[in-house]
């Protein structure tokens, strides 16, 4: 290891114990001119003082001697698995380990108190509950003064407040901060919440569909569909349904699928047709609610007349049984 790299970590790891220079020097026997030298990577300390300066350091004599970005990889790999099995307890230990010998690390800092905070969210014991939580509390607030635009500590800690019952100080960090939108969802209770959590739902879904629609692919189609399966397909979702339609139909034919456009190009026409809007809210479904009021069926079937006149969709007309829109939608 490059000795400016372990000056750095001797550094780090000094001051996240709370010691000086001079308080080091005076417990390892030796001068504050030869901690200074470590620390700027000027020379090494003897081999006769790595153990005990290990010891004062919170670390192992391995962790301290060893290249840190070797071991990064290994922990990264640790945190994710455990993560992914919500083993938070295991995830929480792989970012403690890290931070023995990367303390300034931001990355496994805000892990350690995600670590801290889900593992209170699965704890049963109620002291060991609010410990984790004061802890995740105590390093997310250190965090963010190193880091002020780390915005996931941000909106966590003002999370970790409210389960600590400190819902003024929650409220009053909210203010400061740059996701005062996001975090005025966190702040809200009761039916006020699900009312935001449903318009914040409404407007992410209503962004991918949009997305989706400007893709026109197969899995764009497909995963479209799905969305608008999990909406119960409500009339204030109408022209997502039908673009849907028509993209399947122009798809089929560029395949040479002659019969499946006719049929998505009928499916079209009949949903054109039979579209009448009734309850939007009630039939909208547990994934989109609260969209602004459905078109008029006028409008909707001379959307459907327009874009099945682009140039775009030329081949469509020309398809055996391309249906008779006139009498699928009147005027």
């Amino acid at each position: 290891m490059e000795l400016a790299v372990f000056g750095e970590r001797i550094k780090a790891l000094r001051i996240r114990k709370g010691l000086s220079q001079e308080e080091l020097a005076r417990r390892l026997g030796v001068s504050p001119q030869s901690v200074s030298k470590w620390e700027h990577g000027r020379n090494a300390p003897e081999l006769s003082v790595v153990l005990p300066l290990a010891r004062l350091l919170g670390v192992s004599a391995d962790e301290l001697l060893e290249d840190p970005a070797r071991q990064r990889e290994s922990w990264e790999k640790r945190w994710d698995e455990a993560f992914r099995k919500g083993k938070y307890a295991e995830a929480l230990q792989a970012a403690e380990e890290a931070l023995r010998a990367l303390p300034e690390d931001r990355e496994f800092r805000f892990r350690q108190a995600d670590g801290e905070y889900l593992t209170a969210a699965v704890t049963e014991d109620a002291e060991e509950r609010k410990r984790l939580l004061r802890a995740a509390e105590k390093h997310l607030a250190a965090l963010l003064r190193d880091h002020p635009d780390h915005a996931e500590a941000g909106v966590m800690l003002v999370q970790t407040q409210i389960a600590l019952g400190k819902k003024k100080e929650a409220e009053a960090l909210a203010k400061r901060l740059p996701q005062r939108k996001k975090l005025e969802l966190i702040l809200r209770q009761g039916k006020a919440r699900e009312k935001a959590l449903r318009g914040e739902i409404t407007r992410a879904a209503a962004e991918l569909l949009n997305l989706l629609q400007t893709e026109g692919s197969e899995e764009a189609c497909t995963m479209t569909a799905a969305i608008l399966s999990s909406a119960g397909e409500p009339e204030t979702l109408i022209w997502y349904g039908l673009n849907l339609r028509l993209q399947r139909a122009r798809l089929c034919c560029e395949q040479g699928k002659d019969g499946a456009a006719v049929a998505a190009l009928q499916e079209l026409a009949a949903a054109a047709r039979s579209y009448g809007p009734s309850a939007p809210t009630e039939k909208a479904g547990a994934l989109i609610v609260g969209l602004p009021e459905p078109p008029p069926p006028a409008e909707v079937r001379r959307w459907v007349r327009d874009a099945l006149a682009e140039e775009a969709f030329a081949a469509l007309r020309e398809l055996p049984g391309y249906p008779d829109l006139d009498s699928f939608l009147p005027e």
